[in-house]
């Protein structure tokens, strides 16, 4: 009977060091993708000096610094700020500042957020947008809305963008996402996760 309740043990833990393994490397693989990858098409789009100068400042502030803590309205500001030296143009609406939400889950909305409007710039045609935050049922909602080009979701098949850097990061802490596309009429990322 021990050795049952030990080899079980054993089993329970091994599903747990490759379940947090697959945690992790899924968490970098998103960093890299939301952070590095940015940085080299800025450098393959011949992007201004100034420019990935300051994409390369980012990334490394990122990776060394410790995130101060701060409200989802402030970071999703800083995103905007962010993406603004690539040329984006958003305007940012407040219905609700954010309060109350767990650092994980603010650090989702906010890299899920700039994955979103990342693919506006990408694929949308237009570097305009409008991010919302409100409160919805018991939790707040981030929606990033774009008038470009769009797409049929039907015939689309998400990339690694959408499934990692947005749906699954949003999974991890008990969000969800709505992504809503027509050709010729935009795209609407809604974001939501619990207080």
């Amino acid at each position: 009977m021990w050795m049952m309740i030990i080899a079980g043990a054993l089993f329970g833990y091994r599903i747990g060091r490759n379940r947090g393994r697959a945690a992790e490397r899924a968490a970098l693989d998103r960093m890299l993708h939301d952070t590095v990858l940015p940085t080299l098409d800025a450098l393959a789009l011949g992007a201004p000096p100034e420019a990935a100068r300051a994409r390369g400042t980012e990334l490394r502030r990122r990776l060394a610094e410790p995130r101060p803590p701060r409200t989802l309205g402030e970071e999703l500001t800083a995103v905007l700020d962010d993406l603004a030296g690539a040329g984006l143009r958003a305007r940012l609406v407040l219905a609700d500042p954010g309060f109350g939400l767990s650092p994980r889950r603010r650090a989702a909305l906010r890299e899920a957020t700039g994955e979103a409007l990342r693919n506006t710039l990408r694929h949308a045609g237009t570097n305009r947008a409008e991010v919302r935050v409100e409160r919805s049922g018991a939790g707040i909602a981030v929606t990033a809305t774009d008038r470009g080009t769009g797409f049929d979701p039907a015939r689309c098949h998400p990339g690694f963008g959408i499934t990692e850097s947005i749906v699954a990061r949003l999974a991890e802490v008990g969000g969800r996402t709505e992504v809503t596309s027509r050709p010729g009429h935009g795209t609407r990322v809604r974001l939501w996760v619990p207080r």
